[in-house]
């Protein structure tokens, strides 16, 4: 009987261990710190990036470059991204009331222009028809055209300097966001000495302006 069971412990200790034998065997592969980390990069999701236009507008902000830019492309516009909105009504308003006076320029300019070529056409029957141009001549329409040319390239040389003064500013506002503007200003009179080439020290006064931080 003992003997049975000796035996029957034997083959089950066998078996057992054919069976394990048989089974592959899972290497354990131990990587450097630095490759381990990269690989747990790799698995991890991706991280949100900002945007292209979030990062124009975030970063180096104020930039004086950026607000000049934005401020050419669209009026009012640098004006906006430095966060003066007080500015940009008086960026338009004076945008578009150059720009109304251009139009109604250019305007009569055409009128006049057309006009005097009916006068001068040599043609009788093309004469103009249109009040007040049928009772001007010649010559007093030719004063017209071009005294109204003039004021077409004048309003047109305003209109383009509005346009790049509102740039300017953008830029100079942009440049003056972060300068620190204190209450504290104070002047003051102090004792100064300075000597001179060709003799002794010379006492005297001096004016010093202290700029608070």
């Amino acid at each position: 009987m003992i003997f049975r069971t000796i035996l029957l412990f034997f083959l089950v200790v066998q078996c057992t261990l054919s069976l394990h034998a048989q089974e592959p065997a899972t290497p354990v592969v131990l990587l450097p710190d630095s490759t381990a980390m990269a690989l747990l990069d790799t698995l991890a999701p991706p991280k949100a990036r900002n945007g292209f236009v979030r990062r124009f507008f975030t970063d180096k902000y104020p930039n004086p470059r950026k607000a000049a830019f934005l401020s050419l492309a669209i009026p009012g516009a640098g004006q906006a991204y430095n966060k003066s909105w007080w500015k940009m009504p008086i960026v338009y308003a004076a945008i578009g009331g150059v720009t109304w006076v251009e139009i109604d320029n250019v305007k009569q300019y055409r009128k006049l222009r057309d006009n005097y070529k009916l006068l001068v056409d040599g043609d009788d029957n093309t004469n103009p028809t249109e009040s007040p141009y049928d009772r001007i001549d010649a010559t007093t329409m030719k004063k017209y055209r071009d005294q109204w040319r003039r004021y077409v390239e004048q309003t047109s040389l305003v209109l383009g300097f509005v346009y790049l003064l509102g740039a300017a500013d953008a830029f100079v506002d942009a440049h003056l966001h972060s300068f620190d503007v204190s209450d504290d200003l104070s002047l003051r009179v102090v004792p100064k000495a300075q000597s001179l080439p060709m003799g002794g020290p010379v006492f005297g006064v001096g004016i010093q302006l202290a700029l608070g931080r």
